[in-house]
Formats: C-alpha cells, structure tokens, sequence
C-alpha cells in the first residue's frame, strides 16, 4: 500500500476538511479526494462521513487510524535507522504531553546527548492515547505521563513529583480573585483537572486555555494575569518579582510516570535511559535543599 495514502487520510482526519489537508500537504483538493476514494476502494469500505463542513472518521475510519499512525512512524523510524552514521549507535523514540515537554523532558534530553554518545532521537509531543497506542506498536520506546495506561505488557514507574504553584502577574492578589482576573487554564493532566473544576465551579470562565505551561507563562508576562505553572518554570520569574505567589493559594502535585513495552529489544537501554532520568531529579532535589 502506497503510505502517500495513510499520510493523506491522517491529514484529513486531522483537519476534517479536505481544501486545508489539501494545502497542508502542497496538493490540489482534487489530488487529495482520488486519493481518498483510491484508499477506500483499496479496503472497500468509507473511510469518512462526509457532510457539508462536518467531516468525521466512520467506524472503519476509528479502526484505521492507529494502524496508519503505526506504518507511517514505523517507516520514519526504519528510514531513520537505517540512515544512522557511524557515529551513532543507537536510535530511541521518547514521547510526552506538550506540558512535560515544558516543564522537564526538554531538560532530559540535554543530558541524554551528553551521557549516551551515539545516541539518535526521535521526540514527540502528544497526547495520552497516542503515547499509548505508539507504545502498543513499539514505535514509541519511552513515554512520560501523568496518567499512566493501564495496558498489558507496559511498564509504568513514577520517575517525578511536579509542584504546580499558582502564580499572578498581579501582586497581593487574593485566591479568591485570582479566577476572575485573567485566568489561564492549563492542562495538567485528568487528576488535576478534576480537582481544578472545584476552584473554577462559580468562578469566570478563563481567559485561555492551553497545553503547554510556557504558552501560559508568556501570556501571563505579555498581558498579564494568572496560572497553575511548575516551581521549576515559575522559580526565577518570583524570584524577580515578575511573577507573585498567589495568596493562600493550594499546591498542586503532580506524579510524573515513565512507560515502555517489558517485550522491547532495547530494554536494557531503556531502562538505562530511566535510571539517569532518575537520578537527574535526585540531582535537582539535593540542589535545592537549603
């Protein structure tokens, strides 16, 4: 099957609409519907739900979908491989929410090129059910999560403790008033959007709602306002008075999981790889003991 197929299928799914699929993918909308109509035709069934500006994925559109988000990683993966200089050794795929990518896996990484020489990366930033689904497949070696899966075959272990602290660009703001001031609202994970939904229950709807806490960190010195933002983001702004602990304010903690499939070749290194990340938080708490 000609993966030029799957690679346009995902992109309409992604979009829903065939004319930005169509430019995202530098092609005539034309060239992108024959496609379409060649791959259902190919597994004989539709693939979409195709109503004037409502297009959805039918039933056999849901099954294809990780299957296809296998092929094409699994591909990336091979030519990546395959490509690897003499001077590298080995190739390992790491994946997390866009939040974790902020608050701690942009760090690990730097010290993963420092300490395995050789080493090939793949990062990827998505959400919990596709971490899940490229961890299934073994296209995915490491992923990192508040919530982890629970799935055969992965194995989950906590790596981390994220202190989220509520900050504000406004000084002496009381908890009381900091959610009809400007709130951003970031996605920390399921646990703490639940307890966050008893804060926000009769407060003003937020101003932004985001993924990533450095999104919300730029909004919040630029135009002002306040978030939940990990002690290791906020930190230095407090420290410079850009940004205030808001009074009387809970601390939310979040675990932080590490997953990877126990049947994997690269178990050896993987586990490896989680030891040093391990030990770069042991690193990080004694540094910040008094």
């Amino acid at each position: 099957m000609d993966t030029e197929l799957l690679k346009t299928f995902l992109e309409v799914e992604k979009t829903r609409h065939f004319g930005r699929a169509a430019e995202n993918l530098y092609l005539t909308q034309a060239a992108v519907s024959a496609r379409i109509r060649q791959l259902e035709s190919m597994l004989g069934v539709n693939l979409f739900n195709r109503h004037r500006n409502n297009i959805n994925l039918t039933p056999a559109g849901e099954r294809l979908k990780p299957h296809a988000e296998a092929v094409i990683v699994s591909l990336s993966r091979a030519i990546q491989e395959c490509s690897l200089g003499s001077d590298q050794s080995l190739q390992i795929a790491i994946g997390g929410p866009p939040n974790l990518w902020d608050s701690l896996l942009q760090d690990y990484l730097n010290r993963l090129f420092q300490e395995f020489p050789g080493i090939a990366l793949r990062a990827v930033a998505q959400d919990r059910e596709s971490l899940t689904r490229q961890l299934v497949s073994h296209t995915l070696d490491i992923a990192m999560m508040f919530d982890p899966p629970k799935v055969d075959g992965l194995q989950v272990d906590k790596i981390n403790n994220l202190e989220l602290l509520l900050v504000s660009s406004y000084p002496n703001v009381s908890f009381e008033e900091v959610f009809k001031r400007s709130y951003v609202q970031v996605d920390w994970g399921t646990s703490f959007n639940i307890q966050h939904g008893q804060y926000m229950s009769h407060a003003t709807p937020p101003i932004m709602h985001t993924s990533t806490g450095r999104i919300a960190l730029d909004f919040l010195l630029q135009n002002g306002g306040s978030a939940f933002l990990p002690a290791t983001i906020a930190q230095p702004y407090i420290d410079e008075q850009q940004l205030h602990l808001v009074l009387q304010s809970p601390t939310i903690s979040r675990d932080v999981f590490t997953a990877f499939h126990v049947g994997s070749e690269k178990k050896e290194q993987i586990a490896e790889i989680i030891a040093l990340f391990s030990r770069i938080e042991a690193e990080s708490a004694t540094t910040l003991q008094p």
